[in-house]
């Protein structure tokens, strides 16, 4: 399982468990056998707290989000790192082949020249 799968089914289970939460919330706020101030505290305390979890929910995206973006800036850097050691192995490695031609064309030249 990929990281995205595990992200994916993550918030998949977070999104279900609130949806449920609401859902079970709304459907004993229905069935309770209960005047209708006690219902409305009630449902004023429910949505207080739904709050607050939102709240947490929200920080805990936010932190996972900012770890995200560490993550792939220090990927990031690491790519580009690799980029260039491998532009100057190749850089040094054409420099040599050059180096070697023109060595070459000078022996050749030399040996034109005496002949």
């Amino acid at each position: 399982m990929d990281q995205d799968d595990r992200r994916d089914s993550g918030s998949g289970f977070i999104s279900g468990f609130i949806i449920g939460g609401l859902i079970g919330a709304a459907v004993a706020i229905v069935l309770a056998p209960q005047s209708g101030e006690e219902t409305r505290d009630l449902i004023r305390g429910k949505a207080h707290e739904f709050r607050g979890k939102a709240l947490d929910l929200a920080s805990d995206l936010k932190d996972r989000a900012s770890d995200l973006a560490d993550d792939l800036r220090s990927q990031a850097d690491e790519l580009t790192r690799r980029g260039r050691e491998s532009f100057e192995s190749v850089r040094s490695q054409f420099n040599d082949a050059v180096e070697t031609g023109r060595k070459a064309a000078q022996a050749k030249r030399e040996e034109f020249e005496t002949e």
